[in-house]
């Protein structure tokens, strides 16, 4: 499977793929966590959202400065109006194209026609489940920031915890977009079987990031000290890395499919 998924690959350009699926992704980001947040405020109350996003970023490493940005991103989320999530709704869903593209680029399938609005219309389950996941969010934070912001092994039992739960969530979500974005007949077992092995392998890259903003490097030194250029482009590059990962698990799929026939 290993041998196949490497002769398959090669020659090809997985790189330009991510990056393209990145570029979706930095146009939905914002917009697919403004519906979540707004639906899980339905779902569990805003002052239990705004808790939780206290919690998430009293745990965040101290090297980078992240006390301003979430705080302002959830207050827009619950104080807009229903007219502005609405319309947040149609570019969260670009996401939905960059993953069908790339997975039929992948797949060596041809994209076809309309595969735009079918990547955005598959793409609506995954952000149905947005506030279900933000509720969740909201349930665990509050246990996991003491071990988080305490003495050993605390950090450890939060790593633990916070890896399963967001084991759970990525594998969720990558089964989903795995069954309903491929275009090769892959059965469902094998989708979600890539969809949670994925998962696992991204939910520990995901940990590897808050490493990653404890080392206390200027991001912005190579552009002249402004700082939304380095953190915006370590963003990008961090998302970048996970969508390599995104798509080289669908490729192990394809490959197990093709193996196992």
């Amino acid at each position: 499977m290993v041998r196949h998924s490497v002769h398959a690959l090669r020659g090809r350009d997985l790189s330009l793929w991510a990056a393209g699926l990145t570029f979706f992704s930095l146009l939905a980001g914002i917009p697919l966590l403004i519906v979540a947040l707004r639906g899980g405020a339905v779902l569990a109350g805003g002052d239990a959202v705004r808790s939780a996003a206290a919690d998430l970023v009293a745990a965040l490493p101290d090297a980078h400065d992240g006390q301003g940005g979430i705080p302002r991103l959830v207050d827009a989320a619950l104080t807009c109006s229903w007219v502005v999530v609405l319309v947040a709704l149609v570019p969260a869903t670009f996401y939905g194209e960059g993953l069908r593209r790339g997975m039929r680029q992948l797949a060596g399938s041809p994209v076809g026609r309309m595969a735009g609005w079918k990547g955005r219309l598959g793409f609506l389950p995954v952000v149905a489940l947005g506030p279900v996941f933000v509720t969740l969010l909201v349930a665990t934070a509050p246990a996991v920031r003491p071990l988080y912001t305490g003495p050993l092994p605390g950090p450890v039992w939060a790593v633990i915890a916070t890896f399963h739960v967001t084991w759970l969530v990525v594998s969720t979500v990558l089964s989903l977009v795995y069954t309903v974005y491929s275009p090769s007949g892959i059965p469902a077992t094998t989708t979600i079987a890539a969809g949670f092995g994925t998962g696992a392998v991204v939910a520990g890259f995901l940990h590897g990031f808050l490493v990653f903003l404890a080392i206390p490097v200027d991001w912005a030194t190579p552009f002249a000290g402004v700082a939304v250029a380095g953190t915006g482009v370590a963003l990008a590059l961090w998302l970048y890395l996970l969508h390599v990962l995104v798509l080289l698990g669908y490729r192990v799929a394809l490959s197990a499919h093709a193996v196992r026939g």
